[in-house]
């Protein structure tokens, strides 16, 4: 998983102001049972920054996504694969943009089905409608959920909750993770640089911003 540090950073770099309003991102998606899902978790992140990825400077980034890639990922026989990465390139005419996959650009060796033993935490499936329309990351509230907790790759457990269960599921994990030094020492960070937001605000964005982390506690 990204570690403490790297959470607490990326988390100062979202409080600065006009980051912090970022636009809804567009997801991963998933196929899990030959069923594909959008998937509100980004497992590839943390291989990334583990090596250093930098973006390609011909790649199209929009404020829609702001990681600059799409993957596909696949559970099969309870491992987490990925199945593709598409970046987005300027085609031939003005305004024109293609999809290219740099899947054995990031793993030469493995070209289809590669087994994401970097990431361990939570995956988080929508399901059904929107219920709660937010225009940020991946806040907005829908019907029900699936959650798949992941470590090193191997799929662990696999639950399938409703919107109420899901909300009571997060509040029990939040409650544990802010039990941690990784917490304390989160909201003193943020304490500091999140010049007039309440302490109940940068809760708030706390339980947002670490879903991933303390779901996977």
């Amino acid at each position: 998983p990204i570690s403490s540090s790297a959470h607490v950073r990326i988390v100062g770099e979202l409080m600065l102001p006009g980051v912090a309003c970022a636009t809804a991102q567009v997801p991963d998606t998933i196929r899990i049972d030959g069923e594909e899902h959008d998937l509100n978790t980004n497992p590839l992140s943390a291989h990334l920054e583990s090596v250093g990825w930098k973006r390609p400077e011909n790649i199209v980034i929009s404020s829609a996504n702001w990681r600059g890639y799409v993957a596909s990922w696949e559970v099969k026989n309870e491992q987490l694969l990925l199945i593709d990465v598409t970046v987005l390139v300027g085609g031939a005419d003005r305004g024109d943009y293609v999809k290219k996959s740099i899947l054995t650009e990031l793993f030469p060796s493995s070209p289809t089905g590669v087994l994401a033993n970097w990431y361990s935490g939570a995956l988080i499936v929508p399901q059904g409608e929107i219920t709660n329309y937010v225009h940020m990351g991946y806040d907005s509230s829908y019907e029900s959920y699936q959650v798949l907790r992941v470590d090193a790759g191997r799929v662990t457990e696999h639950l399938r909750l409703s919107s109420d269960e899901f909300e009571q599921y997060k509040d029990e994990k939040f409650e544990q993770f802010s039990a941690t030094d990784e917490f304390r020492e989160s909201l003193d960070r943020l304490r500091k640089e999140a010049d007039g937001m309440t302490e109940e605000q940068i809760i708030g964005f706390m339980k947002s911003f670490f879903t991933e982390r303390y779901l996977s506690l």
